[in-house]
């Protein structure tokens, strides 16, 4: 099976880091975005491919870095025109089964068993309070998806797609995405794969649902802290290494790279502190402080720190970009 991780655009939403890097390298609990997926979804595939856009060369050169060792193939997209745009880009390196997923969210799922020899392919969905705000999905009794509609403002929706899908038929795959690109229908600028979907029920596909353990959002700064604490909890549960060092209070779960350098600090809970990190006098919780970044005589919370910034003094949530500083008056 083939793996296709989608992250051309901008995420405009994660500025100010985004202004310097983009989405998929960023820190999350003790990897970044892009490895917490594959390293849920690509131990054994065929074939990885990485739809990049915005600052791509950066996701290329740090996943080759660091997951060389899987059969990676990149995919420019240099305009971000959508999803269904950035998978048929991909042209003929789409067939057999796939899996494809988005690159601004982390699945904890049954990856293995996905495939299903009676479907066309498999939706992965998620229980849901409120509709508003998903691809909305219903079930008929033969366990097929019957209807699919993008985030109903009415109706007792309680099932979402939650944005990974495993195809029989990549060839297939591409033709339909290739009806969607020609049919000129956009939203926003973009097009979007429920319309791609729409053509495969039309005609009869029969696309099965597979339910997912949980899923975290990192396309904000605050969804991003949300999902560090998830991540951070999950490894305590399956023991994770402890991070205590002498001469610091370590309140669990959290991360410290084993170069960063802390003094005089208490951490925790759900803290990530990244690589070559200095820390001294500080009270830091349910934040990440990234590689090379100084914090000095500081309470955060709530807060992130960019790569090789500097913050002294503050008391506060705090979101500062890379390479900035920051030095309270009292400070």
């Amino acid at each position: 099976m083939k793996v296709v991780v989608l992250m051309g655009g901008y995420g405009t939403r994660m500025r100010p880091h985004a202004w310097s890097r983009p989405k998929p390298v960023m820190a999350v609990a003790d990897n970044t975005v892009i490895g917490h997926i594959l390293d849920r979804t690509a131990g054994d595939a065929s074939e990885v491919i990485l739809v990049v856009g915005y600052r791509g060369e950066q996701i290329e050169a740090w996943t080759r870095a660091h997951y060389g060792h899987l059969p990676l193939r990149f995919v420019y997209q240099p305009e971000p025109l959508g999803q269904a745009h950035a998978l048929w880009l991909c042209g003929d390196l789409l067939d057999g089964d796939l899996l494809v997923l988005l690159g601004d969210i982390i699945i904890d799922a049954d990856f293995a068993h996905i495939a299903h020899p009676t479907t066309d392919a498999v939706f992965q969905t998620m229980e849901i309070d409120d509709p508003r705000h998903f691809g909305c999905l219903t079930v008929g009794p033969d366990g097929f998806i019957d209807h699919l509609v993008e985030k109903p403002q009415s109706g007792d929706y309680r099932l979402a797609a939650a944005g990974s899908y495993w195809f029989r038929d990549g060839r297939r795959l591409w033709q339909t995405l290739d009806q969607t690109l020609k049919s000129g229908r956009q939203t926003n600028g973009e097009y979007f794969l429920a319309d791609a979907f729409q053509i495969m029920l039309a005609r009869g596909d029969r696309i099965g649902v597979q339910p997912i353990n949980w899923i975290v959002d990192v396309g904000s700064p605050g969804n991003r802290l949300a999902a560090n604490r998830r991540l951070l909890e999950c490894a305590a549960g399956q023991g994770a290494p402890s991070a205590a060092r002498p001469g610091i209070a370590i309140i669990p779960p959290v991360y410290i790279h084993p170069s960063a350098i802390i003094e005089a600090s208490v951490i925790g809970p759900h803290a990530t502190i990244g690589r070559d990190a200095r820390v001294s006098g500080a009270v830091i919780a349910a934040s990440i402080i990234e590689a090379g970044a100084t914090v000095v005589d500081c309470v955060l919370r709530d807060s992130v720190i960019g790569e090789n910034a500097t913050v002294i003094g503050a008391a506060q949530a705090l979101i500062l970009g890379d390479d900035s500083k920051m030095k309270s008056a009292a400070g």
